[in-house]
């Protein structure tokens, strides 16, 4: 009997110096380790023996953490992490945007008369823009190409468009201002027609436009930018029957010039779900007189309905002294189904 009596107490001796090493393995919560010290005191927590609970407390933590299977320090490495932040941002940031226009009218013995006709516009937009420490990267895609029938005749084009913008950005220690490098390319898709039908005026890459320009820019706010600068430009023209069309001389497929660009670009929300876009460029060749200066003048409103049907209007001007002499104009009024995809 006291030989069973010495084992026992023997068992529970281990047991009690065994506790000590299991819990150093495991840092306790401050806030745990607080509230249960204020039920079980321990030596050392508040200057007190505890006695009998002490003993019990100790057990309890130690048989709670071998049930679970887990040691103190695999939960604190789980907490922590949890708590990890997450990577950092990418720094690009895209845009997508599909829309698809169209009207159709037909008549059959109307007194008041009509024309049958179909039409449809597609356009596309995509932005990307690349931000790291000072420096900023804008691209911007825009594709139009639209075609018409009119009573049962050949479909003709509409509109049809290629413009392609790129443009890295210095930012100054006035973040409002900057040093730029850019490169601008405009065209078209198809074969473009005079209002006879009969004679081609343009097709893909006749013309074709590109213009290289080193300067500054102002941004004094994300809706606004205002940017001038040193520019070449050159002026493609693969056809050559249509050379003297955009000035070049007779047989030509190329030509460089050199002078100032400027350009204006505005993007705001005017009223509720109305959005005007405007864009103004010029281009001025230093061999010739500024009444020379080619502009373009691009105004859009956009007028969002709902989720997927918008309302556009375009109305666009130009003038080139290369091509005519007279402001060459483009309005546009559709209203159909817009998706952005990015």
């Amino acid at each position: 009997m006291k030989s069973y009596y010495c084992t026992g107490l023997t068992i529970l001796a281990l047991s009690v110096l065994s506790v000590p090493a299991v819990l150093a393995s495991a840092p306790p919560s401050a806030d745990s380790g607080t509230q249960l010290a204020s039920l079980y005191p321990i030596n050392g927590v508040d200057g007190t023996h505890g006695g009998q609970n002490e003993i019990r407390f100790m057990a309890f933590d130690a048989d709670l953490s071998l049930y679970s299977g887990q040691t103190g320090s695999d939960a604190a490495q789980e907490a922590q992490a949890e708590e990890q932040p997450e990577g950092p941002a990418s720094p690009w940031t895209f845009g997508g945007w599909l829309t698809l226009n169209g009207s159709q009218a037909a008549f059959h013995n109307w007194a008041q008369g009509g024309v049958n006709n179909l039409t449809g516009v597609s356009s596309a937009r995509f932005t990307a823009e690349y931000t790291r420490d000072r420096y900023v990267f804008n691209h911007s895609t825009n594709l139009k190409y639209g075609q018409s029938r009119l009573d049962g005749n050949e479909f003709r084009k509409t509109d049809d468009e290629i413009r392609l913008r790129n443009q890295i950005r210095r930012m100054m220690d006035d973040e409002r201002f900057s040093l730029i490098a850019q490169v601008n390319f405009n065209s078209q898709f198809d074969i473009g027609r005079d209002k006879d039908n009969v004679n081609t005026i343009s097709r893909f890459m006749a013309p074709a436009y590109i213009v290289e320009t080193v300067g500054f820019a102002y941004n004094p706010d994300p809706s606004f930018q205002m940017d001038m600068g040193i520019s070449m430009r050159q002026t493609v023209v693969t056809d050559t029957d249509l050379s003297t069309r955009y000035g070049l001389a007779e047989g030509e497929t190329f030509r460089n010039e050199g002078g100032i660009s400027i350009g204006v670009k505005t993007e705001r929300e005017i009223m509720t779900n109305v959005v005007y876009n405007g864009q103004l460029e010029t281009f001025t060749n230093l061999m010739e007189q500024l009444n020379s200066s080619t502009v373009r003048f691009t105004n859009e409103l956009i007028g969002k309905v709902n989720s997927y049907l918008t309302v556009n209007v375009e109305v666009a001007f130009l003038y080139d002294d290369d091509v005519s002499t007279e402001l060459q104009v483009k309005q546009v009024l559709s209203v159909g189904f817009s998706y952005r995809f990015l």
